[in-house]
């Protein structure tokens, strides 16, 4: 799970404490750069072809858009749904300007929100063009609130350049799904299940920056980094031992070097010579040396 969202206009930052006091790594998951603290915009022009099929995931359809907010008290999210497909003349392609009517014409959404088709302009070519806008009713200061990946959201693209980064499972402590697990919660970042869901895997393949250039994660979409190759060596804490390799001469070499660590990096051998009859330790030497591929080795 070392992949996480932030859906927020603030960077998360989580400093990973060890108990190698002299290495403290920061992970940082970028701000939202498309979005303000009351103000959202689908970056995604329309018309928004198959908004009456299924999205990624192929289990739920695509016609309603979910938005989570919550007021005064920030860990408690609520669900708004709204079925963005009410009154469409065309529910196979279907214009920004009817996304924004089903979604006024919600009680619900109204009470909180209220969407808009705005121009925009292309800085490219110069052409104009309407997107979704979404706008809470209430300061930032007594609501906040979100757009649920997925169904509509897949296609209108609010959460398009939402940031994107690699962290260790610790930091899931932060995610909004365990807001009430831990006292330090800071409700700030959604962990995505590249697994087991499309749409979630998809949020990373496609992450963009503020500029709206791909990230790229060197990810070939499958298996993630985990805990201790985010390490990269750099933690003298957690260690990796390689041997001992004993000789014909009863001598031995053993490799140790910190988790994570690649082919190149600094590593500590130890070559041990015995006495064949007494097994005791005539010589031991502890010396640097790099790292070959043929000595890094994998955790069962």
């Amino acid at each position: 799970m070392p992949f996480f969202q932030n859906v927020f206009t603030s960077d998360f930052e989580g400093n990973w404490v060890l108990g190698d006091r002299q290495h403290i790594p920061k992970f940082v998951v970028p701000q939202n750069s498309g979005r303000g603290d009351e103000y959202v915009v689908a970056w995604n022009e329309g018309p928004f072809v198959g908004m009456d099929g299924t999205d990624a995931d192929g289990t739920d359809t695509r016609e309603t858009l979910e938005i989570m907010y919550a007021l005064r008290e920030p860990k408690n999210w609520a669900l708004i749904a709204v079925d963005v497909m009410a009154g469409a003349d065309d529910t196979s392609s279907e214009t920004p300007q009817e996304v924004v009517t089903a979604l006024n014409a919600d009680t619900l959404f109204g009470e909180r929100f209220i969407a808009r088709a705005e121009n925009f302009r292309d800085t490219n070519d110069g052409a104009s063009s309407k997107r979704v806008t979404i706008r809470q009713r209430k300061p930032s200061t007594e609501m906040r609130f979100y757009v649920v990946n997925g169904k509509a959201e897949e296609l209108l693209g609010f959460n398009a350049r939402s940031g994107v980064g690699e962290m260790p499972t610790y930091f899931d402590r932060h995610s909004i799904a365990n807001r009430f697990s831990y006292d330090d919660n800071q409700n700030h970042v959604i962990a995505l299940d590249t697994t087991n869901s499309e749409v979630e895997k998809n949020v990373v393949l496609n992450a963009k920056d503020a500029h709206g250039v791909d990230v790229t994660f060197d990810w070939d979409g499958t298996t993630e980094q985990t805990d201790w190759e985010l390490l990269q060596g750099k933690s003298g804490l957690f260690q990796f031992q390689s041997g001992p390799g004993v000789t014909a001469d009863s001598t031995a070499t053993t490799i140790v070097y910190p988790a994570g660590a690649v082919a190149g990096d600094l590593a500590k051998m130890t070559i041990t010579i015995s006495d064949s009859t007494s097994n005791s330790v005539v010589e031991q030497f502890e010396m640097p040396y790099t790292l070959d591929s043929t000595d890094l080795i994998t955790p069962p």
